[in-house]
């Protein structure tokens, strides 16, 4: 896996350098025309696009009682707003802001800034857990195509918790509340 990854990561390292050097020769050619170098990294990108699209749609949380809308923001990172829930007019009330705590969670934004790493993981962003009120860096991993493995922690990714979500296919927003 280590090796095969290592490959991966050294191809795409020769595509870019190839890349660049036709920008360079393009440049001291004086050519305007440097499509080549931007079609191989156009199709580069559009392969990892294709990889994290899996992510994008809805997810029924752990607990089953909200539902988190995985869209790409125009800056290309991942966001996760709550789209729907057992509580839709459920207020902020755990927020550290006190000025945010008369706001619904609904429509809220609560997974920030991931960006995809390839194999199927994205990292580098932040989950805020509204039942406490504490923000987490976060982790998440795609389990085949209806599970999402979310890691939200503290420091290090073994200090904190993790919860599986699944696609979430069904029309109402509304969830039933558990026990009724």
């Amino acid at each position: 896996m280590r090796m095969r990854l290592a490959l991966q990561l050294m191809l795409i390292c020769l595509v870019a350098a190839g890349a660049m050097r036709s920008v360079a020769w393009a440049a001291d050619q004086g050519s305007a025309n440097v499509s080549g170098a931007a079609n191989v990294s156009g199709a580069a990108n559009a392969a990892g696009d294709a990889q994290a699209a899996p992510i994008l749609g809805n997810w029924l949380t752990a607990r089953r009682d909200g539902i988190i809308q995985i869209s790409r923001g125009p800056d290309g990172r991942y966001q996760g707003r709550i789209l729907g829930g057992d509580a839709p007019g459920r207020l902020d009330a755990h927020n550290p802001d006190p000025a945010r705590r008369a706001q619904p969670l609904l429509g809220q934004t609560i997974l920030r800034d991931m960006h995809y790493d390839g194999q199927g993981r994205w990292s580098g962003g932040t989950i805020y857990d509204p039942d406490s009120g504490h923000t987490y860096r976060c982790r998440i991993e795609l389990r085949g195509h209806d599970q999402l493995r979310i890691r939200g922690f503290l420091g290090v990714s073994l200090v904190g918790r993790s919860q599986i979500w699944t696609r979430y296919l069904g029309a109402s927003m509304l969830l039933p509340v558990p026990g009724r």
